[in-house]
């Protein structure tokens, strides 16, 4: 079993990394290694297209917010509070609430992401139309995402037919 439990720290927007090496730093001048053990800003890797090209950038999942693996201890509850950029912890009237097991499965598995999703533009239910590949010109509405594959299936009108494609998500436009 892993030491402490997994606290949400809400931060000045766009400081989280900032926040996060403060921290760390503080750690090491106080020697509180054994009371604050991990910090994560959750990101996730997400492939865009732009003008045709492809690119690999990194999003936050949670903006504003870091997750903490510590035991509940003043002293590094304090350290935690005075840092700059660190707003609050999320719980009720400011005091801590830890992540129940399924959010920790969830913040586990962020940690652990190695694989690159790609940016989907479409939900289901959007009108697109398709602007290459195969069913050029057609158009059609989304009936499934499936963002682990990058794709979409979108029901096309061939032959007077409703027919299910599955399309590569940046061949498809949405439509208003």
């Amino acid at each position: 079993m892993t030491e402490g439990k997994w606290y949400v720290i809400h931060t000045l927007a766009g400081h989280e990394h900032k926040v996060k090496a403060i921290i760390e730093k503080q750690i090491k001048l106080l020697h509180l290694e054994d009371k604050i053990f991990e910090i994560v800003v959750p990101e996730e890797k997400v492939m865009r297209v732009k003008g045709g090209r492809k690119s690999i950038q990194t999003k936050k999942v949670f903006p504003g917010y870091l997750f903490v693996r510590m035991v509940e201890d003043e002293e590094a509850k304090r350290l935690i509070r005075t840092t700059s950029g660190v707003t609050g912890f999320v719980g009720a009237q400011g005091k801590p609430s830890p992540l129940n097991p399924e959010e920790e499965y969830w913040i586990k598995k962020f940690i652990e992401q190695k694989e690159i999703k790609p940016e989907l533009k479409v939900k289901k239910g959007d009108r697109v139309y398709i602007k290459s590949g195969p069913f050029m010109g057609y158009e059609g509405q989304v009936d499934e995402v499936y963002p682990e594959k990058g794709t979409v299936r979108v029901l096309l009108s061939i032959f007077g037919r409703e027919t299910p494609t599955e399309i590569d998500h940046t061949q498809v436009e949405k439509t208003s």
